[in-house]
């Protein structure tokens, strides 16, 4: 992980050299001295660090590569240090006009002096370190890990890697997996002629290579082909070399020897003598454990489609693997994580011998332990064959779960599990390591939301961009996420309608594993009331649960991020403490969820600050020194009480995220919106705001705004065709929220030329004469909410004509009889709410509409007194709700009769609250 830190010194050195050329005019040679050396040291880092581990996950510690590696972070930690120091005091040199300007002057030029000859000492230190350091690499001979790493892989993929045991695995031990199994039988004895390519994609033990390996020593499986073989491909291989094995294992399986010559051949004779060879023979191929993307350009020439009915299986942990074959070819199966009673029966079978009885006294603690297992075969696999040989006494089996994390990597039964795990982390590119590390930071089993995770990124400095690039840092920050859930290392635990991650987490014996590397280099750490005695030095750090004395301890840490977690009280010191000199260099402060009410004028002081979150807070006023914080990117104030944006907004013209949300409303309306003043259009990177409410005059400051990907804003004495002339620049908008405060207003937006042509989201809260008709140019239109719009003309007969619109919310909208949906109309709409229709007596539903349907909820449509009209034709629908509904009794009789029970048998869901019963 030192390696992560040095790269990002090395990003930092670049503006340095760039900015301030005066005042460190003669040190631009030091400077450029030290990036150079950085980068030697980063060239063998890289192996330094990937040896280490190699070694860590074998047991077999190299202290000299373990203590050279330590001290090149301590150094990268020391220049970064240096660089935000200098850059805070450059910016805190007076400045000024006049008489007091000639003062400031003075005083300045003493300080810069001063600041110079530091940062010189600084710099000839740094340079005596770096000296030292590539005098150890040479000392410890590190400048051979290369080669000795290339030859460690080798082997390794030799050897098969850590993967035997599970091809090994009894027939009967495969628990969870079976309907699967039987897919996969089916898939391969099938008489499609064409070759096929099953893929079979999950997180690093999930079971892919055991679920391959009981299909392919099946015997009787195995006549349905002229030869068979597997093969181990593992992280990183040798095309020649891969090409080779296969070439022996398939020889090998006629029970013949491979040609010798083979050894001396290129690619292209490799590939034509494997071709020749299976020309006209079935073949069955299984490339175990296969990680590199463009595997499949590696061996696709050599193996032909003969029309034998051959196949191919594939196990990754990695989901574009898959992705990069032909879909003509490709059968993908994902595996996810074992059920509940699947997982109690396999732990069970483990952890109590063959009778699979577990005593009472120790079931509550197995379900805990096995609630730290998340479904991962593997681990319950592991953690099972543990506790069999421990006694069956509830003291020791505690012990295990308090202190898992450190038995991972110290117990022999559990190491191959720790490998399997650290694996993935350790294949990560040097960009996305830290990003996986940042989940280190939040409790076990925590679901983060994803553009909150991608903002941390951002702000912490690990997404790299160029100012070039027509993608921002949060696009970029979205495909480093996206790389990590498909390596399997990050899981979505909530999707958006569109089916984009909304949250995701990491599975918790990952989690213990990201603790262990986090407390090793420092990268982070969370104190809590029982370790708050161990606060080493950390770069990152989470308060949980208490705040004694916390402050105290770090004082000197040089601590860049702090957040608050499960904490119940705050004293009020805590915060004034947290801005004062000794925490200078902080770049994020989350205080989403803590116990505060006040920020403190101090804040401003905080010069590196990136992001600031008082989210769900009790925080009223926001100072005017938060105009200081010129390199804030963030500043999310949801759920908070603030009704008022100080002026001084203005100045931090790098903010890219303001989001207000007042928490005393619980409706979807913004209620009652924050002020935001005048000169907020200088924000222009904004690319999103929301919450605020704007006037006639504030509109032209919105016009600047284009960058904006959302914007939510409360219209005071304004009109929706002013609101949309100032939108109309916003080229990149994709969430367009526009509430109308005055009821007796009206949204006069049919004069629009061009709206947003990207937008995704449109609520409209106000009175509508008519739908626009230029939403039928809304192409993109994924949701639709439109509240208190009092149509008359039947706003479906608009808005089904979108192709792509999901979800449709209907509140207060409408003062028609009936709604009639015709036949192919919506398409794919998955969700719609009608609510407050308050003249709806009628709904239709033609046979062919809505066939997606999977949600439908009435509310509060007093004269609405039967189900709708072909509800039975919705065949997809799951969830069917009438809320606060005045249902009519037909012929004395209950509103569930036969025939509506019968209207209503497919849905899996069906709830009925009525606020009345009336007779006819």
């Amino acid at each position: 992980m030192a390696e992560i830190v040095v790269n990002l010194v090395i990003d930092k050195l670049g503006p340095l050299l760039v900015q301030e050329i005066k005042l460190l005019r003669g040190l631009r040679q030091e400077i450029e001295y030290v990036k150079e050396e950085l980068k030697s040291i980063r060239f063998f880092l890289k192996d330094a660090e990937k040896r280490s581990a190699i070694e860590e996950l074998e047991g077999n510690n190299n202290n000299g590569v373990q203590l050279w590696v330590a001290q090149v972070r301590e150094v990268a930690y020391c220049i970064e240090d240096v660089l935000d120091e200098f850059a805070f005091t450059v910016a805190q040199l007076p400045h000024g006009r006049g008489i007091v300007g000639i003062l400031r002057k003075a005083n300045r030029s003493l300080r810069k002096l001063k600041l110079r000859q530091n940062i010189v000492n600084d710099i000839l230190e740094i340079k005596k370190s770096l000296a030292k350091i590539q005098d150890r690499r040479k000392r410890y001979g590190l400048d051979s890990i290369q080669k000795e790493s290339d030859a460690e892989t080798r082997n390794v993929t030799r050897q098969g890697g850590c993967g035997v045991g599970s091809y090994y695995m009894e027939e009967d031990q495969i628990v969870g997996y079976e309907s699967i199994r039987k897919e996969l039988i089916d898939l391969m004895v099938n008489k499609i002629p064409q070759r096929r390519v099953i893929v079979l994609v999950g997180a690093g033990g999930l079971g892919k290579t055991t679920l391959a390996a009981s299909v392919y020593k099946k015997n009787d499986l195995k006549n349905h082909f002229n030869c068979c073989a597997w093969i181990h491909v593992g992280k990183t291989y040798f095309k020649e070399d891969l090409l080779r094995r296969t070439i022996q294992k398939i020889y090998s399986s006629f029970g013949e020897n491979a040609p010798g010559n083979m050894e001396t051949m290129d690619e292209m004779g490799l590939i034509d003598m494997l071709r020749t060879y299976l020309e006209k023979k079935s073949y069955m191929v299984v490339f175990d454990d296969v990680w590199k993307d463009e595997f499949w350009k590696d061996v696709e020439h050599a193996l032909p489609d003969n029309h034998k009915s051959s196949r191919l299986i594939i196990t990754t942990r990695n989901r574009v693997v898959a992705d990069f074959l032909p879909t003509r070819v490709v059968h993908t199966s994902i595996l996810k994580g074992l059920p509940p009673d699947k997982a109690w029966q396999l732990f069970c079978m483990k952890a109590f011998d063959s009778n699979g009885f577990c005593p009472p006294e120790l079931e509550e603690l197995s379900n805990k332990i096995l609630g730290k297992c998340r479904g991962l075969p593997l681990a319950i696999v592991a953690v099972g064959g543990l506790l069999s040989k421990k006694n069956r006494i509830v003291t020791e089996w505690e012990k295990l779960f308090n202190n898992l994390g450190e038995e991972l990597g110290s117990d022999p039964h559990l190491r191959s599990c720790n490998r399997v795990l650290s694996e993935g982390f350790n294949d990560l590119p040097h960009l996305l390591k830290p990003c996986l590390l940042y989940f280190g930071l939040f409790p076990e089993s925590y679901s983060i939301g994803c553009g909150r995770l991608i903002r941390l990124w951002i702000a912490e400095g690990f997404v790299q961009f160029q100012s070039n690039n027509s993608n921002g840092p949060e696009e970029i920050g979205q495909e480093y996420l996206t790389e990590l859930i498909e390596r399997n290392l990050v899981h979505v635990s909530e999707t958006k309608l569109q089916g984009k991650a909304l949250n995701c987490q990491v599975h918790d014996l990952m989690h213990e594993i990201i603790l262990k590397k986090t407390k090793q280099s420092g990268f982070s750490r969370i104190l809590n009331e029982h370790n708050m005695s161990q606060c080493p030095k950390t770069r990152r750090l989470t308060i949980s649960e208490s705040t004694d004395n916390v402050l105290v301890r770090i004082n000197d840490s040089k601590v860049r991020s702090l957040f608050l977690s499960n904490i119940v009280e705050l004293p009020r010191s805590f915060m004034s403490t947290i801005s004062a000199d000794n925490f200078k260099l902080m770049r994020v402060l989350d205080f989403e969820d803590a116990p505060i009410d006040y920020v403190p004028e101090g804040v401003g002081n905080l010069f590196h600050l990136h992001y600031l979150s008082l989210k769900n807070t009790k925080v009223k006023i926001l100072p005017k020194t938060v105009g200081k914080l010129l390199n804030l990117e963030t500043l999310n104030l949801k759920k908070t009480l603030v009704g008022e944006l100080p002026v001084e907004i203005k100045n931090l013209k790098k903010l890219r995220y303001l989001a207000i949300l007042r928490s005393d409303k619980q409706s979807f309306s913004y209620g009652e919106g924050t002020n935001i003043q005048e000169g907020f259009g200088s924000l222009i990177d904004l690319r999103k705001l929301g919450g605020v409410r704007l006037d006639s005059k504030m509109l032209e400051e919105l016009k600047k705004l284009r960058q904006l990907r959302v914007l939510g804003v409360q219209l005071v004495n304004g009109n929706g065709k002013d609101m949309f002339s100032s939108i109309a620049n916003m080229n990149y908008l994709k969430t367009l929220c526009i509430e109308l405060t005055n009821r007796d207003e009206t949204f006069d937006i049919e004069s629009v030329a061009s709206p947003p042509k990207y937008l995704e989201r449109l609520y409209l809260l106000g009175n509508l004469k008519k739908l626009p008709d230029w939403i039928f140019n809304l192409q993109n239109l994924a949701k639709v909410y439109l509240s208190r719009s009092d149509l008359t003309d039947d706003p479906l007969r608009v808005l089904h004509s979108l192709p792509n619109l999901l979800q449709l919310f209907l509140l207060e909208a409408y003062n028609g009889e009936q709604l009639h949906i015709k036949q192919g109309w919506f398409p794919k709409l998955l969700e719609l709410y009608l609510s407050d229709l308050k003249g709806l007596k009628f709904i239709m539903i033609e046979d062919g509409a809505m066939s997606l349907l999977e949600t439908l909820v009435i509310s509060a449509c007093p004269l609405l007194k039967v189900i709708p009209s072909g509800v039975e034709n919705l065949r997809n629908l799951s969830f069917l709700h009438f809320h606060n509904m005045l249902m009519e009794i037909e012929s004395n009789s209950t509103f569930v009769t036969y025939e509506t029970l019968e209207k209503l048998k497919h849905i899996p869901k069906v709830l009925l609250f009525a606020m009345g019963i009336k007779d006819c």
